[in-house]
């Protein structure tokens, strides 16, 4: 007798609490706990409802399944590469830096960041990789993981960086090109399951 073909159940994705912990999706799984640690790519414009976002999607691992909710951990944020395309027309030089940072709250971050201006002399590009590190040292070490994600989102944290970058030579574009979690998936839970716990 043929093996009757085990159904596949769908677990309704939900975002983690500092983006709402709102459902944005559903991805089927064999068992419920098999999907613990798969990776989730979803657009920005769902996850936060902001058509202005269309160029960041956002990477989440599933941290914990609770009957048929798989919820989310933030594990990156990144830029479409036609965004980025974008940006570096002929004449212009980019500046990038790539560093990895700690939040208050312990994890790890690798921020990957982009700075288009005219074409300048190298001693400018080192100046302004410079200051971006500075507001980066500052930022992170001073914000949990979620709060430095939000303030990434925002356009005024953007613009003041900008600002900053502005007194060293005029900036075209800065941004975020992207952001990978490089704490492991079960230390991150531990961290946040540590958080809630903690008195208000």
């Amino acid at each position: 007798m043929p093996k009757s073909k085990k159904t596949k159940v769908w677990l309704k994705l939900i975002t983690p609490e500092f983006l709402g912990r709102k459902e944005v999706g559903e991805i089927p799984a064999n068992e419920p706990e098999a999907a613990k640690g798969r990776r989730v790519i979803i657009s920005a414009i769902d996850v936060l409802g902001d058509f202005n976002k269309y160029y960041l999607k956002f990477i989440f691992k599933v941290g914990k399944v609770d009957n048929e909710y798989a919820y989310l951990y933030f594990d990156g944020l990144e830029c479409t590469r036609d965004y980025i395309a974008r940006m570096i027309r002929r004449k212009v030089d980019r500046t990038d830096l790539v560093v990895d940072k700690v939040t208050k709250d312990g994890i790890v971050l690798r921020i990957k960041t982009i700075c288009v201006t005219r074409k300048v002399p190298r001693g400018i590009r080192k100046k302004i990789r410079k200051k971006i590190d500075e507001i980066l040292n500052k930022e992170v070490k001073d914000s949990t993981m979620d709060n430095f994600i939000l303030k990434v989102l925002s356009d005024d944290f953007k613009n003041s960086i900008i600002s900053s970058l502005n007194k060293i030579y005029p900036v075209k574009h800065f941004e975020f090109r992207k952001i990978e979690v490089k704490t492991p998936l079960e230390e991150l839970v531990k961290v946040k399951e540590a958080n809630t716990q903690q008195p208000q």
